[in-house]
């Protein structure tokens, strides 16, 4: 692998350590001011610096857009909110695998949407990810903590949003992202109306608006970051490479947050996130297998046309990322 090709992977680790301590600074920019406020300066400080960086280019910024455009960022606005709404109340670990089903939600969502009926694989992956989501979050939903079905929720809004994404790809990414961090800062403020103001936990200080000016360079270099690898390389590969995020946000749950890893949460994990990297790998098989077929038929004039995963992301992801 020449440096070229490895570029895009560097960019996504880059972007994954970004975005995991973005997510470990909401919750403790939270306990001085409420999630709802930084959820608001995630959405502003972004879109400041890439609306600054996308005019200094002369990118053409859209602000009405295609329903595809609109599905995306009404979908993604949902999911960032339910996701930070989340950082309030459970641990990362918990939260980054939940999330991270989005994949068989693409797969499920796929039959009513696309008229492609789910596989029995599929299935199974269901079923391991509702065990796995029982494990980890067993405990709390029983107790009437329902904090982990806001999160499910969240994947499933990440996949409408994923959803149809390869139909956007005449627009430079940064005016896709643009589009979604307007429309989610209205979803943000918004929420100060429709959710209920909680106590917070510390008096507003110096040190907290530290943390939250960190939650939105953090996420603005993730963003940068996260657009560049997923231009520059294989969107279903880029998609498998944002699970090694998951790796930066357990060590910062555990040893920055100090919330303790539980044994049985160590079974969860694998069955949550298990399904979906076999989904993903099988995006990354399924392109390849065609691409080999065309090269073995000259006379396909498709041979040189390289293939893209139907549902992937070509700006920001949510969240794995794309939404948080």
């Amino acid at each position: 692998m020449n440096n070229k090709n490895l570029q895009p992977y560097i960019w996504i680790l880059i972007s994954g350590f970004a975005f995991s301590w973005m997510a470990t600074l909401a919750p403790l920019a939270g306990k001085g001011c409420g999630w709802q406020a930084v959820a608001i300066v995630r959405c502003l400080v972004p879109l400041i610096l890439i609306s600054a960086w996308a005019s200094w280019d002369g990118v053409q910024l859209v602000f009405f857009g295609s329903p595809v455009l609109w599905m995306r960022s009404l979908a993604g606005s949902c999911s960032l909110v339910g996701s930070f709404y989340a950082f309030a109340h459970l641990p990362l670990t918990d939260i980054y695998a939940i999330c991270n089903i989005f994949p068989i939600w693409v797969a499920l969502l796929s039959w009513p949407m696309l008229g492609r009926f789910p596989s029995g694989a599929v299935w199974l992956s269901i079923f391991c990810s509702i065990i796995g989501v029982a494990l980890l979050q067993g405990r709390e939903i029983n107790a009437g903590n329902l904090t982990a079905l806001v999160v499910v929720g969240v994947s499933i809004f990440t996949a409408l949003a994923m959803m149809g994404l390869n139909q956007l790809k005449d627009l430079d990414p940064r005016a896709v992202v643009v589009h979604f961090s307007a429309t989610a800062l209205i979803f943000s403020v918004a929420s100060l109306v429709f959710f209920p103001l909680e106590t917070t936990e510390e008096a507003f200080s110096a040190v907290h608006l530290a943390e939250l000016l960190g939650v939105g360079v953090t996420a603005s270099i993730g963003q940068y970051f996260l657009t560049r690898a997923f231009t520059a390389g294989d969107p279903a590969r880029m998609s498998v490479a944002t699970l090694s995020q998951f790796v930066f946000i357990l060590v910062l749950d555990v040893f920055v947050l100090g919330n303790p890893l539980e044994p049985i949460k160590l079974w969860g994990i694998p069955l949550v996130l298990g399904p979906t990297l076999w989904l993903m790998s099988q995006r990354i098989q399924e392109p390849s297998a065609i691409a080999d077929n065309d090269a073995e038929d000259p006379t396909n004039p498709s041979v040189d046309e390289e293939p893209e995963a139907d549902w992937a992301m070509q700006a920001e992801p949510v969240g794995s990322n794309e939404s948080k």
